[in-house]
């Protein structure tokens, strides 16, 4: 039995930040942004069956040099499995990997394919290790599929579903939440089998967990929920229904949301409150991600991020 709780509704007041832009030149639409460490990072996006394309960082996010384009699809997401291997996926089931921290990209041929019906978005990746990679996806809500690659097994999974999966999180090898549209599912056998949590009309565009084995799952309806038992409870954190999410970060000591329409909130992780942040572009904002610098980056469209509380390098 899966059992929801509500807090408060968010605290209604806002907290003013800096803001620094770095324009890419690029037409894509930015839906990753991840860092390794202090230095390292990198960030893809693109529009959907159009174009796409991946970029790194060695400063820390301060200038980005273009790795990967594709001039018919999107990347949708990208994965650090080391401080050396990168996998990135994207549209019409691409997978790409990188041996030298995104500097080269190579794309992934599966050994088996799908039915041609099922040829969709890869939306997020995971990699326990190099043979032992899960990726989800789909389009138009109720159109979805998994698939994964096991140690030892040459072949791969896919599994398709009648709803749409956005999102991918594991809290240990074997322990992982599956988000898409109207529900989310848990494993804790690696994949094996699945328990299903539903829920009425959120599209759970993002799961992450703290690195503690707290779960916070994304709705695109404007709420954020938390499970500190593996998702066999949730939390309602954020109430906001006239905001459309689109992604969460979480690092040790801040946590972000973004959304369309210039929305960002943003907790320290030390107290319960999210707060509204104000000043900043009202522009869509698709992607966020809290660096070790604990500077705020937001990915939005044309090629366009934003930097909040950007620190002075000496």
């Amino acid at each position: 039995m899966v059992v929801f709780s509500a807090c408060q509704p968010y605290s209604n007041y806002e907290v003013k930040v800096s803001v620094n832009k770095i324009n890419l030149n690029d037409s894509i639409k930015i839906k990753k942004i991840q860092f390794y460490n202090e230095n390292l990072g990198i960030l893809c996006g693109g529009v959907k069956n159009t174009n796409g394309s991946i970029y790194i960082t060695n400063d820390g996010g301060s200038s980005w040099t273009k790795t990967f384009h594709s001039d018919s699809l999107s990347v949708n997401s990208v994965f650090y499995l080391n401080d050396s291997i990168v996998f990135a996926c994207g549209d019409s089931l691409m997978l790409l990997k990188s041996n030298n921290q995104g500097r080269d990209w190579a794309i992934i041929e599966l050994e088996n394919y799908p039915l041609l019906n099922d040829y969709v978005p890869y939306n997020d990746v995971y990699a326990n290790s190099e043979e032992n990679i899960f990726l989800v996806g789909g389009e138009y809500f109720d159109k979805g599929l998994w698939s994964k690659i096991e140690v030892g097994n040459n072949s791969w999974i896919h599994d398709p579903y009648d709803n749409e999966f956005a999102s991918i999180c594991f809290v240990s090898e074997y322990i992982g939440f599956f988000g898409g549209y109207a529900n989310v599912m848990i494993t804790e056998d690696g994949g094996n089998t699945f328990d299903f949590v539903d829920f009425d009309d959120d599209f759970f565009v993002d799961i992450e967990n703290d690195g503690d084995g707290n779960v916070y799952a994304l709705s695109d309806i404007g709420v954020l929920y938390y499970s500190s038992d593996l998702g066999y409870n949730w939390t309602r954190l954020i109430n906001d229904y006239n905001a459309k999410f689109t992604d969460l970060s979480l690092e040790k000591e801040l946590a972000a949301v973004c959304g369309l329409d210039g929305i960002v909130y943003l907790r320290n992780l030390k107290n319960s409150d999210w707060l509204k942040i104000k000043d900043i572009p009202k522009c869509n904002y698709y992607s966020v991600c809290v660096s070790y610098r604990n500077e705020i980056f937001l990915g939005a469209e044309k090629g366009e991020i934003y930097v909040l509380n950007k620190k002075r390098r000496i």
